[in-house]
C-alpha cells in the first residue's frame, strides 16, 4: 500500500471520527436546548458527510479541498458566537495538524496553506478577544459538556494525526533502507555479471577468430564446411548468452504486477515458444492442473520461471534414453500455489545441487548454458515472495518444488 492510499484511509478514518463526534454533541445540545449549536452541528455533519462520499468514491482532492476550506469557515464563526471556554479553537488547531498529514510531504504546499489559514483564524479570534463579530452570541454560557466534548475530540485527532505521521515516517525510512539494500545487491550482481560477461563473451570471440584464421589458410570445402559450422555454433553460443544477459537486466527493471490470469494459458504459450528449440520435438509436455486455472501473480516472472525450467528439460534431456518428459503439477490450497517441474533429465549431482542457484554456475559438463538459467528462476521466486526446493538424482531426473503466494 503506498503512502497516498494511506492518508487517504486515514482522512476516512478521521471523517468517520467527526461524524461520531457531532452525533455525540447533537444529542447534547438538542437535550440542552442549544439550538442555534445545532445549526452549525448540524451544518459540519453535512459537510463532513458529503466529504467522506467523495472521499469513498475516489474524489480525494476535491473531499480534501472541501472538508478543509469549510470546517475552517464553520469552526471560526462557531467560535466567534459561543464563550472562549467552549474550546473551539482546540478544533481549528486540531484540524491544522489533519491538514499537515493528510496532504503529507506530497502536497506540503497545500497542507500549510490550510493550517495556515487556521492559523490566521486563531490569531482573529485572540486579537477581537473572540468577538469579531461584535457581541452576538448564539450560546452565553458555556457547559463542562461542551468543553470536555470539544477538548477531548481535538485531543483525540491530534494524536491520530501525530500516530500516523510518526508511523508514516517509519515506513519511509524503512523503504530508503530497502532500496539502500537492494542497490548494493544490484552493485554486487553487476560486479559479478561484468567480470563474468568479460570471460563468456571473450572466450566464444576469440574461439570465433582462432577458426576464421585457420579457415583462411584451408582450400578444402569440406573442412571449410566444418570450419564454419564451429564457427556457427560458437555464434549461437554467444547470442544464447547475450539474451540470457538481456533477460537478467529485464527482471531487475521489472516492476512487479500482479493480475488474473490462466497459469494453462501461460504454460501452453511458454512451450509453444519453445518448440522450435534443439530436441523440444522429442520431449513430452505433461500437465497437472486439476481444478486450478486462473490465479493472481505476477505473469511475467511466472513465465521466467516456467521458460527457464522447461527449457533446461530440454536442454538437459537424457540423449539416450527413448521417453523423454517434463511434467507440471499445480495445485492450489487457499491463498497459496504450489507447482511441481518434474523432468527425467540427466539430474544434478549431488555435490552441484548447493550452488545451482548461484550467479554463472554450471552443474553440467555441458558448457551450452550461460549459468544464468536458474539463477533466473530463483531470483523471481523470490521477487514474488516465493520458495524454492530441488531434488535431483544424477542420470534419473531433477524435480523442482516452487511454493507462491497469490496477493
Amino acid at each position: 500500500m503506498d503512502a497516498d492510499t494511506r492518508r487517504n484511509i486515514v482522512f476516512s478514518q478521521i471523517l468517520v471520527l467527526t461524524l461520531f463526534g457531532l452525533a455525540i454533541h447533537f444529542i447534547g445540545d438538542m437535550w440542552r436546548g442549544d439550538y442555534g449549536v445545532v445549526f452549525f452541528v448540524v451544518l459540519t455533519a453535512i459537510v463532513t458527510g458529503f466529504c467522506f462520499f467523495l472521499n469513498e468514491h475516489r474524489h480525494h482532492s476535491v473531499a480534501r479541498y472541501t472538508f478543509f476550506a469549510l470546517l475552517n469557515v464553520i469552526f471560526f464563526t462557531l467560535a466567534a458566537l459561543v464563550p472562549r471556554t467552549c474550546a473551539i479553537n482546540l478544533l481549528i488547531l486540531a484540524l491544522m495538524g489533519v491538514s499537515l498529514v493528510v496532504y503529507g510531504q506530497k502536497d506540503f504546499i497545500t497542507g500549510l496553506t490550510f493550517a495556515g489559514i487556521g492559523l490566521l483564524c486563531l490569531v482573529i479570534l485572540e486579537v477581537t478577544n473572540y468577538h469579531p463579530f461584535g457581541d452576538y452570541r448564539i450560546l452565553e454560557a458555556s457547559s463542562l459538556y461542551n468543553s470536555i466534548i470539544n477538548v477531548t475530540s481535538a485531543g483525540v485527532t491530534l494524536t491520530l494525526s501525530i500516530v500516523f505521521q510518526v508511523y508514516q515516517n517509519h515506513i519511509s525510512e524503512l523503504g530508503l533502507l530497502k532500496q539502500q539494500e537492494q542497490l548494493g545487491r544490484t552493485n554486487a550482481k553487476l560486479d559479478r555479471v561484468l567480470y563474468s560477461a568479460s570471460h563468456d563473451l571473450r572466450a566464444p570471440l576469440n574461439s570465433i577468430k582462432g577458426l576464421i584464421n585457420i579457415a583462411s589458410k584451408e582450400d578444402n570445402p569440406r573442412v571449410l564446411k566444418e570450419y564454419f559450422g564451429l564457427v556457427e555454433d560458437r555464434i549461437a553460443k554467444l547470442d544464447n548468452f547475450i539474451l540470457d544477459i538481456l533477460e537478467f537486466s529485464k527482471s531487475e527493471k521489472a516492476v512487479i504486477a500482479h493480475e488474473n490470469f490462466s497459469i494453462r494459458d501461460l504454460v501452453n504459450e511458454v512451450a509453444n515458444n519453445l518448440r522450435y528449440m534443439d530436441g523440444a520435438s522429442k520431449i513430452s509436455l505433461i500437465q497437472e492442473f486439476g481444478d486450478v486455472d486462473f490465479v493472481h501473480t505476477d505473469p511475467k516472472r511466472l513465465s521466467v520461471i516456467l521458460n527457464n525450467l522447461i527449457g533446461n528439460a530440454i536442454k538437459y534431456r537424457h540423449q539416450s534414453r527413448e521417453q523423454s518428459w517434463v511434467k507440471i503439477h499445480a495445485q492450489q490450497l487457499g491463498k497459496k500455489l504450489t507447482l511441481v517441474i518434474q523432468d527425467n533429465g540427466i539430474g544434478i549431482s549431488e555435490e552441484h545441487q548447493p550452488r545451482v542457484f548461484d550467479m554463472f554456475y554450471r552443474a553440467t559438463p555441458q558448457q551450452s548454458g550461460s549459468g544464468l538459467g536458474l539463477f533466473l528462476v530463483k531470483e523471481a521466486v523470490d521477487q514474488l515472495d516465493g520458495k524454492i526446493a530441488l531434488q535431483s538424482n544424477y542420470g534419473k531426473g531433477s524435480t523442482f518444488i516452487i511454493s507462491l503466494p497469490l496477493n
